[in-house]
């Protein structure tokens, strides 16, 4: 890893590699407090590099200290589980089994899962985080860096994204004010596009580092001059990333018709973005505008498209499809559609099981069905399935819930499962939900 000032994070940051990784190389490029200290005291060979405005430079200085044969490169605010971390020497050995060298995956790709101050997820994406240490395979651009090997040897990719995930918590709002990483990313990239003003992939990622500095004006004047030229991309993901934060910065700004907006929905799609954000956040334009059958039209277009979307990018609507299924659940109930509202009441729950008012509406409906006791137990099926009813919390959960619904049947098979006891603390507890 490369560091600067983490000694907040570098303690964790070496921890999770422990009894996994033949050594550890931290460069330091010039930090004042305790980093290179505490990375001595753990363990880790430190080495130092004058910053010079590339992280290509210090990333590749670092690859260049390494002797193993795989190189896990991550940042000191990021970090793979203790589960998933027990899983990638496994995985490498599985690899170099089943793989000859000749055809054996340059990278290894791991979910990453962007965090809030309070340890929710943001947004996810994917990452090449996990390599082979070969010549020539090393990170290009001064900023916004990436893994490349040049040549006409095909680049090969090995999708670990359903067991290995990232966790980066480098996007916390607190973190952001700390470091003030987003205006020195802006300065940065600004000197790019002053040396090479027509590499419009740079004007993307100027575009998000002004959002993520809240300067929604220049952003959206630097999506927009991306958005000019798609077809220079250098990939599909970053197009349609690009679109998906212009968009997302028309909704905060709002000042736009929805002629306007839809302009920029409609080439998004004619350039060939299938990213499920384009159409998340044309639903929340219409919800703000107060159109709820358009707002249904496109959550639910984004909720289909994310069922079957393969792509990379980071999602927007992965850290907020309770709010998604809330909503539709919310609007189905206002239609008299019992069977839409349960299943994006159901869906809700999965993500949010304890939303006390949807369980409720869910019940009111089911009880509502000819024969109470038969009833009772196809919908016990159904919670059984939702919920753990090994958990004392989850039966005194349901239990509650459904006295307060008055669906005596189902409460009394649920009070069923409790111990002796269980009940005997319940009968003390009151109304706990």
């Amino acid at each position: 890893m490369i560091v600067k000032d983490e000694e907040q994070n570098i303690q964790r940051a070496l921890s999770w590699g422990k009894g996994i990784v033949c050594e550890q190389i931290v460069v330091d490029t010039g930090s004042t407090d305790r980093t290179v200290e505490i990375a001595e005291a753990l363990g880790a060979k430190v080495f130092h590099f004058s910053w010079n405005n590339d992280f290509s430079a210090a990333k590749n200085f670092a690859i260049e200290q390494a002797g193993g044969n795989w190189i896990a490169f991550l940042d000191a605010d990021e970090y793979y589980s203790d589960e998933d971390a027990k899983k990638i020497l496994p995985l490498l050995r599985q690899i170099e089994k089943d793989f000859p060298i000749a055809l054996r995956p340059h990278t290894i790709r791991s979910l990453l899962v962007n965090l809030d101050d309070a340890g929710r997820s943001m947004t996810t994406g994917v990452q090449d985080r996990i390599f082979r240490n070969i010549p020539k395979l090393r990170y290009r651009n001064k900023i916004h860096e990436h893994l490349d090997l040049p040549g006409t040897q095909q680049f090969r990719h090995y999708d670990a994204t359903e067991i290995l995930a990232i966790f980066h918590t480098g996007y916390a709002t607190k973190i952001f004010k700390e470091k003030d990483k987003e205006e020195r990313n802006i300065s940065m990239i600004k000197k790019e596009l002053e040396e090479n003003p027509e590499n419009y992939v740079m004007w993307s990622y100027l575009g998000d580092s002004l959002l993520c500095a809240n300067r929604l004006e220049e952003a959206e004047e630097a999506f927009l001059h991306m958005a000019e030229n798609p077809d220079v991309t250098m990939t599909v993901d970053r197009k349609s990333l690009n679109f998906t934060n212009l968009l997302k910065t028309k909704y905060h700004r709002y000042i736009d018709s929805d002629e306007g907006f839809m302009a920029i929905y409609q080439k998004a799609k004619d350039c060939g973005c299938v990213t499920p954000d384009i159409d998340y956040w044309a639903g929340e334009w219409f919800c703000r505008r107060g159109d709820e059958e358009k707002a249904r039209l496109y959550f639910e277009q984004a909720l289909r498209m994310l069922e079957k979307y393969e792509g990379n990018d980071p999602l927007n609507i992965s850290s907020r499809l309770f709010n998604i299924y809330q909503w539709l659940f919310l609007s189905y109930s206002k239609l008299k559609n019992p069977s839409e509202m349960i299943r994006y009441g159901i869906l809700a729950l999965r993500v949010e099981p304890y939303q006390v008012s949807i369980l409720k509406e869910i019940l009111l409906l089911l009880k509502g069905e000819p024969g109470e006791e038969e009833t009772a137990v196809n919908t016990f099926g159904f919670l059984s399935k939702l919920y753990d009813l090994t958990s004392f919390k989850n039966k005194v959960f349901l239990v509650k819930v459904s006295e307060q619904v008055s669906f005596s049947a189902l409460e009394k098979q649920v009070y069923s499962l409790l111990s002796d006891r269980e009940r005997e603390y319940l009968s003390k507890a009151g109304d706990i939900f």
